[in-house]
């Protein structure tokens, strides 16, 4: 994807072509990032004149860079911070064809080039006021500036932690409800990938004894699994500005039955993770830093009081987000058009605060994540 449209005319033309067949999000070059095999990017810069032209020669960069870019009003006054850091660069001069040293001659001149990306870099990640791109840039210096000519592309980078095979420990939620209530939540992991369909298993206790709803049966009024992702974003420059941003990622409710027992239960549900751009990797950089948290969030009651009095139950669950590998993408959820829009953190989670009315599928029509649910006894959590 050219994001310059100076980069021909009808005589002459500059372009970036890559060596890959796979396409990433808005159909960018995609390239996968691995600890064992780093992503090597190859390609070819091409430059075409049917005449001789005026021109110098070609000024070729790679930046695997971070940036975060936001404007804020105070008063009447409007304050712009932009924090812009490249964690990887290279450049080469592209010699032309010439007639005379200020002068290209007529033809084609095509450079082929390969950039071995170095580890830990981050996947690439869109967003409206912090990014990371892995940007091309070729660039014709000519008479007049407004005579250059340039052509830009950004190629889309899955740099996954995961390793081929690798085994994770289960990591397990442990939270006391009103110190009346054990509830255990188990991720298979705390690291997945965009577009992973992960398991939940949630873990209900009978009330303890000392509780006066011991012996009393728990009842779900309604639940859904939220993911919050919070972004922060620094500009050194401006006397060390911090913004602190967050979105909902996604919001499904779990529209199956809950058992209503006093022996306690436990409960596996399906959560489907959207892919790139919807939810963006984590990453940690000067400027911009992102993390995500996994909700479950809950209204519940006991068999002896009324939906009225029914009280919150969540808990949270902080996950870290990577990139899919190669064999995983495969089982990609589809990537959503659009992201959902950011909101400025300036109190706790007060959209948290009333999950929708609880709501039992009256047919076999599933929405996103309205998966098949298992419950067991509580011996079946190990």
């Amino acid at each position: 994807m050219a994001i310059l449209d100076f980069s021909k005319d009808s005589n002459k033309s500059i372009a970036i072509h890559f060596h890959t067949k796979e396409l990433g999000p808005e159909g960018q070059p995609l390239y996968y990032h691995t600890p064992e095999n780093p992503a090597v990017i190859k390609g070819h810069v091409e430059f075409r004149t049917v005449k001789e032209t005026k021109g110098g020669d070609i000024n070729f960069t790679f930046e695997a860079r971070v940036q975060a870019k936001w404007t804020e009003q105070h008063g009447k006054a409007t304050i712009s911070f932009n924090n812009l850091q490249q964690l990887q660069e290279k450049s080469w001069e592209i010699k032309l064809n010439r007639a005379n040293p200020k002068t290209i001659s007529a033809g084609v001149t095509r450079f082929d080039f390969d950039v071995q990306l170095d580890s830990g870099l981050p996947s690439s990640i869109e967003g409206s006021r912090g990014w990371f791109h892995y940007r091309f840039k070729a660039h014709i210096k000519r008479s007049f500036p407004h005579r250059d000519m340039a052509a830009k592309e950004l190629v889309w980078v899955y740099s996954s932690s995961l390793r081929a095979g690798e085994q994770h420990e289960p990591k397990i939620y442990k939270h006391l409800w009103n110190d009346i209530l054990p509830v255990t939540c188990t991720l298979p992991s705390d690291i997945f990938y965009q577009g992973q369909i992960v398991p939940l298993t949630v873990q209900f206790e009978p009330f303890l004894d000392n509780s006066i709803h011991h012996g009393q049966e728990l009842v779900v009024v309604s639940a859904f699994i939220k993911m919050k992702q919070y972004t922060k974003l620094t500009d050194p420059k401006g006397f060390g500005k911090v913004r602190n941003d967050k979105k909902t990622v996604f919001s499904l409710p779990v529209t199956e039955d809950w058992p209503q027992t006093s022996q306690g239960f436990t409960k596996n549900i399906m959560v489907e993770f959207p892919g790139a751009k919807q939810l963006a990797c984590a990453i940690e950089t000067g400027p911009v830093t992102k993390k995500h948290t996994l909700k479950l969030i809950m209204q519940v009651r006991t068999n002896m009081c009324s939906e009225k009095e029914a009280k919150e139950l969540r808990v949270e669950m902080d996950v870290k987000i990577t990139a899919p590998r190669p064999e995983h993408i495969k089982d990609m959820a589809p990537a959503h058009a659009a992201p959902p829009p950011y909101q400025t953190i300036d109190t706790d989670d007060e959209d948290d605060a009333m999950p929708p009315e609880f709501s039992r599928s009256s047919s076999d029509q599933r929405g996103y994540g309205d998966y098949p649910t298992d419950v067991k006894p509580p011996q079946g959590l190990q």
